[in-house]
């Protein structure tokens, strides 16, 4: 007689052994990247004399999506979905907080008015999640 554990690995199929992260250390990489991401919306995004400004709504809104997109590139088992969630999970990040840079130095150059915590989450979990875009890029012969 088959034990439990033999009829769930029958029905699961050919899956059955497969566990997280499908893809290596850069579904890894890109939780944390997603996670941090996510911190970031949440944090200020401006310094500007000694006082925090958050973001608009709409901004956040836009940081979350970046952050949900490349959590989907964390948890999919297909490489180029994979891949793809990063590059736009992590560009959206990029951009946003190239877009929140070139406006703050457009509007107040100098040392009074400083890029926030959220802004700096943003870009380095951005950078992070292209980087590791291309990594999956790169081992997708290797699969």
């Amino acid at each position: 007689m088959a034990t439990r554990r033999e009829l769930r690995a029958s029905l699961a199929g050919a899956h059955a052994g497969v566990h997280w992260p499908h893809l290596g250390r850069a579904q890894k990489r890109l939780l944390i990247a997603g996670i941090v991401m996510w911190v970031g919306a949440f944090l200020p995004w401006l310094l500007i004399f000694g006082h925090s400004l958050r973001a608009a709504p709409l901004a956040v809104s836009w940081a979350l999506w970046a952050g949900l997109m490349t959590l989907a590139g964390a948890s999919v088992r297909w490489r180029g979905v994979a891949t793809l969630s990063a590059l736009l999970g992590g560009g959206g990040a990029l951009y946003l907080a190239g877009w929140q840079m070139t406006k703050l130095a457009d509007t107040c150059l100098s040392a009074q008015c400083l890029p926030g915590p959220g802004v700096l989450l943003l870009t380095l979990a951005g950078g992070a999640a292209v980087v590791q875009a291309f990594v999956l890029f790169r081992d997708r012969r290797g699969a």
